[in-house]
């Protein structure tokens, strides 16, 4: 069950995970993922955008889960995109060389016409 800190909304085949927490842990975005998977299933959702304005840390974990919704949505040519990330956040990303398969946008509308 996600927490009230995190709003998911969907428009046609985006859905858009809004983070209102400083630190994401890795039970909160397994949670976070269950939810994308179900919107994929049930909803026909095919692009996530996740919100991270305002996540100051962001543990590592979290990252794996991230490339394990990836690898699930991948097969009905899905994509994810980050929106909004903060410093060290991507510096996280950038430091695994993961910014090159999580494009990373300014803001979350830059993000939704990038599908």
């Amino acid at each position: 069950m996600l927490p009230d800190t995190i709003d998911i909304e969907q428009a046609g085949s985006i859905v858009t995970a809004h983070i209102h927490q400083a630190e994401l842990a890795y039970n909160e975005m397994q949670d976070l993922v269950e939810s994308c998977m179900d919107k994929m299933r049930c909803d026909n959702a095919q692009n996530f955008i996740f919100d991270l304005a305002e996540v100051e840390f962001l543990a590592s974990a979290c990252i794996g889960s991230l490339v394990q919704l990836l690898q699930d949505i991948e097969h009905q040519r899905g994509q994810i995109a980050l929106a909004g990330c903060q410093e060290n956040v991507a510096f996280l990303f950038k430091v695994t060389r993961l910014d090159s398969v999580f494009p990373m946008y300014d803001e979350v509308e830059e993000a939704a016409e990038s599908f």
